[in-house]
């Protein structure tokens, strides 16, 4: 995948018109419910049954409601990386590594980021309080809609923001291909991850131009990506609202603290 299509998060492909109504070992993952552990980032499961809250779908009108949009930078990265350099001689060796190029802080940055972004998708409690389906399908739409926003956010921030976007989309895609091959996939594994490719491109399309070209309604978009076209549209609302809320915090949140993954998602559901 190029530069440009990392930064940009534009794709050709129709989401509506991708199938996954393949036979064999991928459709069973796509489809595959949380009787086994499996995970975007390690073998911990993620998973809670979905039954029915009376009293949690009473308040879904008021989720995302209340809490404003803020900068999301923190004090420090999410992933910190401790550096030998009290030494000259490690400070020497680092220096020799590379380890204080641009090049070099900015994968460190991509790497703390998505490790932020991972960990807010499986423990923040975003997912429960909207009734998301704890399939693979649904975690990898929900994990891209959060890739998606950061992609969104650094299309302005320069040359870095470009490299740091094609980082941190090559170690979306990696965790994506781990994911797929922890589960035992193995045949034809590199048609399958062309195809998730290609949903996280058509997902991102639909996303923008809902969003820049007003084509149709955000929640709708998200209904068919995320909820697969079945989602109670209160829940679909609010994802619209907690997505719009995100985007806009993102927006609040100073380039260079993106770019050195100084940064953390809201977790709150008010």
């Amino acid at each position: 995948v190029s530069g440009a299509a990392a930064e940009g998060a534009v794709s050709t492909v129709e989401p509506q018109a991708l199938s996954f109504q393949e036979s064999g070992s991928f459709q069973t993952l796509l489809h595959k419910s949380c009787s086994r552990s499996t995970s975007l980032r390690t073998s911990r499961l993620y998973c809670t049954t979905q039954e029915a809250n009376p009293s949690s779908r009473a308040h879904v009108q008021s989720l995302f409601q209340n809490s404003q949009p803020r900068s999301l930078q923190t004090e420090r990265p999410y992933l910190a990386v401790e550096a030998n350099d009290k030494g000259i001689i490690g400070k020497f060796v680092l220096k020799v590594g590379g380890y204080y190029s641009r090049e070099s802080q900015l994968v460190r940055g991509s790497n703390s980021l998505l490790k932020m972004l991972l960990d807010h998708c499986e423990e923040s409690g975003i997912r429960e309080a909207l009734r998301l389906e704890n399939d693979f399908r649904t975690r990898h739409a929900f994990v891209s809609l959060h890739v998606w926003m950061v992609l969104r956010r650094l299309r302005g921030a320069g040359a870095d923001g470009k490299s740091f976007s094609q980082f941190l989309y090559d170690n979306f895609q990696h965790e994506v291909e781990m994911s797929v091959h922890r589960e035992g996939v193995r045949v034809r594994l590199s048609k399958w991850l062309r195809q998730l490719e290609d949903i996280f491109f058509g997902a991102a399309k639909a996303y923008d131009d809902a969003i820049d070209n007003h084509t149709e309604d955000f929640a709708e978009v998200l209904n068919r990506n995320i909820y697969s076209g079945k989602g109670d549209r209160r829940y679909c609302q609010a994802l619209a609202r907690y997505a719009i809320r995100e985007l806009v915090s993102l927006s609040l949140t100073d380039d260079q603290a993106i770019l050195n993954g100084e940064v953390k998602f809201s977790s709150g559901t008010k």
